[in-house]
């Protein structure tokens, strides 16, 4: 039974190979539970009770359309991500089902549009702790998964099937180096955590406003260039920071609300082209993003009174 289960998992996991995907794993529904972070009702077995594996998949978000957030482009970027992850989990459920292994795909997303997320801010299922689980990195300070490959510029979509594959173990290594660039650059503090709490690693992520990001995510829906995205464009984790020469950047990042749409700076003025183009972002406003920061401030000040 199990070197027919390990045949079956390599077999998945070629197939998504062949299909694109760039990360795959494997993970066991009794992991939810020995780990218990996961209240019961949001665990694979009680979603899908037959459910006895779930196979995780990434794709890469490359690193200087993230950095252009918000944008068009970036918007883009996220559909075309979202809706291939979704291709991918249906045809692999498709694939399991043919051959006599029950699958369900659950979706990337799970939420019909921002003003219900705002009204309940949370999915049905959280692809973060299947990509925990099936050892593809750690949950960062920012509250999303860390990669080596690719930071936390990656995006998860999971498959739940009846068959029972053999697991991945946790990786060992803490991928987050807590710099808390994701709390410091974030537009509207949606991530709360004191500096001696940073310095503490046992204490592993910020608290997480849902509301405020969500809140936010709808003030970029209106101008047409939603998802924000700074948590994950500004962590330096990453070996794609090597590939696009993008290694130290923390100073670039916070630097960026304060230049002239007339810099000299190369990165900005791609960026402000960029952001210019098929939103409702002002022109004049494509770098600074300042007819939002009174939005931003807004939402701040709404958040902290009733926190």
């Amino acid at each position: 039974m199990f070197i027919m289960s390990a045949t079956l998992k390599k077999n998945i996991a070629d197939y998504l190979e062949e299909k694109s995907a760039d990360l795959v794993g494997f993970a066991s529904p009794e992991q939810w539970v020995r780990d218990g972070r996961v209240s019961d009702a949001y665990r694979p077995g009680s979603i899908w009770p037959p459910a006895r594996s779930v196979i995780v998949i990434g794709l890469q978000m490359p690193l200087p359309i993230v950095e252009t957030t918000p944008s068009v482009q970036h918007r883009d970027l996220y559909t075309t991500c979202n809706r291939r992850l979704d291709d991918l989990a249906f045809d692999l459920t498709r694939r399991l089902n043919r051959q006599g292994h029950a699958a369900i795909p659950l979706s990337r997303d799970g939420y019909a549009n921002i003003h219900i997320l705002i009204r309940k801010p949370a999915a049905a299922f959280a692809h973060t702790f299947s990509a925990y689980y099936a050892g593809l990195g750690h949950i960062g300070v920012n509250n999303t998964i860390l990669t080596r490959s690719f930071g936390p510029r990656v995006r998860f979509v999971s498959v739940f099937t009846d068959t029972p594959l053999p697991a991945e173990a946790h990786r060992a290594e803490r991928l987050c180096i807590r710099c808390g660039a994701c709390v410091r650059l974030c537009p509207v503090q949606a991530l709360q955590i004191s500096r001696k709490d940073l310095a503490d690693p046992d204490i592993p992520v910020a608290a997480y406003n849902r509301r405020a990001c969500a809140q936010w995510a709808r003030a970029l829906t209106e101008r047409g260039c939603y998802p924000c995205g700074i948590c994950i464009k500004v962590c330096p984790v990453g070996e794609d920071r090597k590939l696009y020469g993008r290694e130290k950047t923390a100073y670039h990042y916070a630097k960026e609300r304060e230049a002239a749409l007339d810099t000299d700076d190369p990165y900005y003025r791609g960026w402000a082209h960029i952001r210019a183009h098929g939103s409702g972002i002002e022109d004049q406003d494509a770098l600074s993003l300042g007819d939002l920061r009174e939005t931003a401030e807004k939402i701040k000040r709404e958040n902290n009174a009733t926190s």
